[in-house]
């Protein structure tokens, strides 16, 4: 069976058209499940003593992640929060930007008891999935040169896993992986590259929003930086999300509606 050829610039064209025309809908929603947990597990880093700056030098990468890891163990609660608002979130933002029934809001949250589970029970396996390479490094030292490449493939051919889950109506975790596999299929280093490039071009912008801000806010005290400075990097991850999310219904529904008859015989 052919795969339809992904349009990136078609697809991100659908995603921002998909959340601005759903603005205030889609606002109160990522407010909701992804900038309040966000803005309390970011509040506990932030409060939380680490020195992000290494005290003037060059910061122990190793150090530094110990300490968040600690912060994060201590404050497990928050991170549960901040775990079920990301699930939450990325199911009614999905099902509100692109289920073809087109649900209100009240049926929107309706969904939610009974579609957490699956999606989480995807992203676990995904997780699991994705990690394994990493864990055969630390037995077999030498495959740490393919470890990476493989970790980066696995986790483009299963993104599409809570999609399928929300928008194909695939209860089964399992199942949702390998229909996201298959859709994918043709299209992963297009895929890559995109996720590659906005990835990258987020995390420069952030960087540079939050000296910015971080510089202002520093002015007005101590406890109020930290406000400051948990509240804008809670804003920079719900955006970062909202717009992963849509992209992910803008490349399913793309990806998954079948192939013209013509052009499929192309393929065939």
């Amino acid at each position: 069976m052919a795969n339809r050829k992904l349009d990136m610039g078609q697809a991100w064209t659908q995603a921002t058209g998909m959340v601005g025309a759903n603005r205030d809908l889609v606002s109160v929603l990522a407010g909701l499940f992804l900038f309040l947990p966000m803005f309390v597990l970011v509040y506990a880093l932030f409060t939380s003593g680490i020195d992000f700056s290494g005290g003037g030098g060059e910061p122990d990468p190793e150090k530094l992640a110990a300490a968040i890891n600690a912060v994060l163990l201590a404050n497990w609660w928050a991170l549960l929060l901040a775990l079920i608002g990301q699930i939450a979130g990325g199911i009614a933002i999905l099902a509100l930007l692109a289920d073809p029934r087109r649900p209100t809001v009240r049926e929107v949250l309706g969904m939610l008891p009974r579609l957490a589970l699956p999606v989480l029970g995807a992203q676990a396996l995904v997780g699991l999935v994705t990690q394994l390479p990493s864990l055969v490094t630390s037995v077999l030292p030498a495959a740490s040169l393919i470890a990476l490449p493989i970790t980066l493939y696995l986790t483009i051919k299963f993104s599409l896993s809570t999609a399928t889950i929300v928008l194909g109506r695939v209860g089964n975790p399992v199942t949702a992986m390998r229909r996201s596999w298959g859709l994918t299929k043709g299209n992963s280093f297009r895929l890559f590259v995109f996720f590659a490039a906005l990835m990258l071009l987020s995390a420069v912008i952030g960087l540079i929003l939050m000296l910015i801000v971080g510089l202002i806010l520093s002015a007005l005290g101590e406890e109020a930086a930290a406000i400051g400075n948990s509240a804008f990097v809670a804003v920079l991850l719900t955006i970062f999300y909202t717009v992963s999310f849509a992209l992910s219904a803008a490349i399913y529904r793309q990806l998954s509606e079948p192939l013209p008859e013509a052009e499929a015989d192309l393929f065939s």
